[in-house]
């Protein structure tokens, strides 16, 4: 169990961990069920960045130095997978072409508007929602959108390529291993009223199924890219939902 966390904290993140001594795709699967937690653990990172920042700087500058500290963990895997699907979807028609594009390593103009949206709209509307929630918000958005991301990986086909410049990535997840995944994200929940942690559950379901569909009809399945793109999308859903509460 410890060996296979290590290998999910190893995949989503910059964190050095002992290698896997029996790497396969059978392990990787098993790792699964802890991208949650690991999500639990990059929040925790960031809640303590965020509450050092904020001794010294005022909200807006406190979020864009925790931003920069969560690129610096992640290495930004996230963000990519965010910038190369929308680099995919709305550059072709056809799902090879699609695909082919969200392989390529430039960054093109759908991607490159993408991401700044999501950047900007994630900076402004953190600053606004530390305030009145304190720096333990990140433990909610990093282990909720994980999780609610995973469930590409119930509901849909993995969409293979012929090359990739992706990890390897986890193919098909059963109903039971990803609810046994939302464990970790309970503890979260109890930081929030009951009805912010339902209201918040609630938007996570809706933007998953959302992204789900809209996968399906752009390329018949997911990939690594849009389960990167998936969490990014939930965490922005997030925050922006939770700041209108």
């Amino acid at each position: 169990m410890i060996r296979d966390f290590l290998l999910a904290l190893g995949y989503f993140t910059r964190i050095p961990v002992p290698d896997h001594p029996n790497f396969s795709e059978a392990a990787l699967k098993r790792s699964a069920v802890y991208f949650p937690l690991v999500g639990l653990l990059v929040g925790a990172l960031l809640a303590l960045v965020s509450f050092i920042a904020l001794q010294f700087w005022p909200p807006m500058v406190a979020v864009l130095l925790t931003m920069a500290a969560g690129f610096l963990i992640t290495g930004g895997f996230h963000e990519d997978g965010w910038a190369d699907t929308f680099d995919g979807f709305g550059g072709a028609f056809e799902r090879e072409r699609k695909l082919a594009i969200m392989t390529d390593s430039r960054l093109g103009t759908y991607g490159s508007l993408a991401l700044w949206g999501l950047l900007t709209l994630k900076a402004v509307a953190l600053a606004e929602l530390i305030v009145t929630q304190g720096v333990l918000i990140f433990l909610v958005l990093h282990s909720l959108s994980r999780w609610g991301a995973m469930s590409a990986m119930v509901w849909l086909d993995y969409a293979k390529t012929e090359t990739s410049k992706a990890k390897p990535v986890v193919q098909q997840l059963t109903v039971w291993r990803f609810l046994l995944s939302g464990l970790f994200i309970v503890p979260t929940l109890l930081l929030m009223s009951p009805a912010v942690s339902l209201i918040l559950l609630g938007t996570t379901a809706a933007l998953a199924g959302l992204w789900i569909y809209l996968c399906h009809r752009q390329i018949g399945g997911y990939t690594g890219d849009t389960l990167g793109a998936a969490q990014q999308g939930l965490e922005l859903g997030l925050i922006v939902v939770w700041t209108a509460l």
